[in-house]
C-alpha cells in the first residue's frame, strides 16, 4: 500500500484580468502550499473503487469524482493496466478556497505517473489542467506564481518562511457560483503584480524581502463576490481581525480565511488560542511549505 501526504494551499494574492469568450476567467495569483493534508491510501486491486472518511468525508458515489475521471483517463488513454483501491482520508475542508480536491487528484496523477515511468514534464503537467484548474499547481506545490486559467506556473525555489492561522467558518462556497457574480468593472483592482515583483527580485528568498511589503500587498478579488454571497464570512473576518488585531484574508473563492506570522513570531500562540476561545470554527496553525 502507498501512502501519499495531499496539502492544501493559501492564496496570497489573487485577482482577475479578464473574462474569456468561453468563460472562463483569467488570474494572477500567489500560491502557496500549507502543512494540512489529505491523506491518501492506493493499493492494487481487482476493480477499482474510491471511497473517503475522515472529518471531511465525500459522497463516494457521485459520477463527477475528479479522481474517478483521472483514474478513467490514464486507464484509456495513458496505457495504465492495473486497477487499484483508493481511500482518501479527507482533513481539508471543501468549498474553502483551499483546493484539498485538486490536491488529492494531484498526487494521484504523480503517482500514476510513476507507476507508468513516465517523466514529468511543463508541457504534461498544463495537460492536466483539463481535470482543474489548481492541479498543475499541486503537482510540483510550494511557492508559485499562477496565472492564465491557472495552467500559467513560475515556481520558485524557495518557500515564504511564514507561519498562519487557517480558520474554516463551516461554509461551503461554490466556486461556480462566485465566479458568477463577476463584472468587468471588478477586474484589475490591485496591484497585480507588486508581490511577484518583490519575488522576482528576491529570488533565493534573501532579506529584501519585507514581510509587512508581502501582507500589505495580499488581496483577493473574490471577497466582495463572496461576502454579498453570505455576509456571515465577512463578520467572521472583521470579528478575527479585531480580535488579533492583524490583517484576515480569504483564500481562493472562500471560505477559509488566514493570517499571516513570520516564524519567529511567537505572537501566533497567542493569538491561537484566543480564536480558539471565541470562535466555534476549525482553526489551524500551520506552516508554509
Amino acid at each position: 500500500m502507498h501512502i501519499i501526504k495531499a496539502p492544501c494551499k493559501i492564496n496570497i494574492s489573487l485577482d482577475i484580468t479578464s473574462k474569456r469568450e468561453d468563460g472562463y476567467h483569467l488570474i494572477e495569483s500567489l500560491f502557496h502550499t500549507v502543512n494540512l493534508y489529505d491523506i491518501i491510501s492506493i493499493e492494487k486491486s481487482d476493480k477499482y473503487s474510491i471511497h473517503t472518511n475522515g472529518m471531511f468525508a465525500l459522497k463516494d458515489d457521485e459520477e463527477d469524482n475528479i479522481v474517478t475521471k483521472v483514474f478513467n483517463y490514464f486507464k484509456n488513454e495513458m496505457g495504465l493496466i492495473d486497477n487499484y483501491n483508493i481511500n482518501i482520508e479527507k482533513n481539508i475542508p471543501t468549498g474553502a478556497g483551499l483546493g484539498g480536491g485538486s490536491s488529492d487528484a494531484a498526487n494521484i496523477i504523480k503517482f500514476f505517473l510513476s507507476e507508468l515511468n513516465i517523466d514529468i514534464n511543463d508541457s504534461l503537467i498544463e495537460s492536466f489542467s483539463r481535470f482543474g484548474a489548481d492541479i498543475p499547481f499541486f503537482i510540483r506545490g510550494s511557492l508559485a506564481w499562477v496565472s492564465g486559467i491557472g495552467e500559467k506556473i513560475k515556481n520558485y525555489n524557495f518557500i515564504l518562511p511564514y507561519n498562519i492561522i487557517l480558520i474554516y467558518p463551516n461554509i461551503h462556497v461554490s466556486t461556480k457560483l462566485a465566479y458568477s457574480k463577476f463584472v468587468k468593472d471588478d477586474f484589475n483592482k490591485s496591484d497585480i503584480f507588486a508581490i511577484k515583483n518583490m519575488l522576482d527580485n528576491g529570488e533565493g528568498f534573501n532579506k529584501d524581502i519585507n514581510f509587512n511589503d508581502i501582507v500589505s500587498n495580499t488581496y483577493n478579488i473574490f471577497e466582495k463576490n463572496v461576502f454579498n454571497l453570505d455576509k456571515r464570512i465577512e463578520d467572521i473576518k472583521l470579528h478575527a481581525e479585531n480580535i488579533i488585531k492583524r490583517k484576515v484574508s480569504m483564500s481562493g473563492s472562500g471560505s477559509s480565511l488566514f493570517a499571516l506570522y513570520e516564524n519567529n513570531d511567537k505572537k501566533i500562540d497567542d493569538d491561537f488560542n484566543k480564536l480558539k476561545s471565541e470562535m466555534n470554527y476549525n482553526i489551524y496553525k500551520l506552516s508554509l511549505i
